[in-house]
């Protein structure tokens, strides 16, 4: 049997004379792998190759890439850019400039503030420091009723502390000399009536002592609070003296004309001189009898309460509300305020506990 034979391969298109025709499916397999390799993307250092260029340099390299991660726009709003790499370090640069110029004329004014300053005076053991600073004497005035204190406060305080020492060690109830001002009254209350205490001072440490500095018409004072040796607290109170620093042993023991016992009976018979400490509130007073203006009457040593009236209006009333700041809208209203009155039984009726208050000797326990 003979072979069929295959049938001539139709050229596609008119050929040349002599060219050769392409199987079919031979052309399309060329054209994808000339496809191919020309999607293959190729390093910057290959196109380079393939384009006859030189390298490219790095800077040149990164140049496109920070344009595009940090466009500048001078159209565009400060906010909108704020937060940005660019405004933070700007920022920055600028705190740490302004740290740079401010630390160091902080610096320099500190040093000179302390270069400047008064060096603390150191005091010695058992003495207490009374540093006024006077290098502006015309500033501080050293003229009134306190500036025997003021001038040498020092001298007067341990001449104070002294006094208490040397009643300390009086035997016997003999009291010591020049200590008491008004000396001769003082020795002739104490000879019928005792020294006024049962315990002594306790001295050792003048740092417990708790000290103040008052007048009362133009007289100044000083005022010492502390412990007995039986724990008991104390209040005693130093003038200067024509002849030197004195205790008030009167103002020291609340001294008064009468016993406080005795005062009831004492006032029916005539006025009387007390030592007290005095209380004003407004609800002591009474609506119903508006012509008397009450106070609460205490007297040393003893719990008994007594009220005391003055007309309301009169110069005592008026400067009894004084001592405690009535009427003022700039100091602070005072509470148990102590004080030298003279009181009577006065006139209508009253009870046994109730006295007319005549006459306002001193605010505080000192008398002129």
């Amino acid at each position: 049997m003979a072979d069929e034979s295959l049938p001539p391969i139709e050229p596609r298109g008119n050929l040349p004379k002599g060219g050769r025709g392409v199987k079919k499916g031979s052309e399309s397999k060329g054209n994808s792998r000339q496809t191919l390799f020309l999607k293959r993307r190729g390093t910057p250092e290959e196109r380079a190759s393939y384009e006859g260029a030189s390298s490219i340099p790095v800077r040149e390299k990164m140049a496109p890439i920070e344009k595009s991660q940090h466009p500048k726009s001078d159209a565009k709003a400060v906010d909108d850019n704020w937060g940005s790499a660019p405004s933070g370090q700007l920022g920055t640069r600028m705190v740490l400039w302004a740290l740079a110029l401010v630390v160091p004329v902080l610096a320099i004014i500190t040093a000179f503030v302390l270069i400047n300053q008064d060096p603390p005076v150191a005091a010695s053991e058992g003495q207490l420091n009374f540093n006024f600073n006077l290098s502006a004497e015309d500033a501080f005035d050293l003229s009134g009723p306190r500036a025997w204190f003021e001038e040498n406060p020092h001298v007067h305080y341990v001449g104070a502390i002294d006094i208490l020492d040397r009643l300390n060690q009086a035997e016997g109830g003999k009291v010591p000399e020049s200590v008491f001002r008004r000396e001769h009254f003082a020795l002739g209350e104490i000879a019928d009536h005792g020294m006024g205490w049962d315990s002594e001072f306790m001295t050792a440490d003048p740092r417990t002592f708790k000290w103040t500095i008052a007048d009362t018409d133009n007289t100044g004072f000083l005022i010492l609070e502390g412990l007995r040796r039986d724990q008991s607290t104390f209040r005693s109170y130093f003038v200067n003296s024509p002849e030197g620093l004195r205790m008030d042993w009167a103002a020291s023991t609340g001294w008064g004309e009468v016993p406080v016992a005795d005062l009831a009976s004492a006032v029916g018979r005539g006025e009387v001189m007390v030592r007290c400490t005095l209380d004003k509130q407004p609800h002591y007073d009474s609506k119903v009898d508006e012509l008397r203006s009450w106070f609460l009457v205490m007297l040393p040593g003893s719990e008994q309460q007594i009220w005391g009236f003055a007309p309301s209006g009169s110069p005592v009333d008026r400067d009894l509300l004084e001592l405690f700041n009535f009427g003022s809208f700039i100091l602070d209203r005072q509470e148990d305020v102590r004080a030298v009155i003279r009181v009577g039984k006065g006139n209508g009726t009253l009870k046994e506990n109730q006295v007319e208050i005549v006459e306002l000797l001193a605010g505080e326990w000192v008398l002129p």
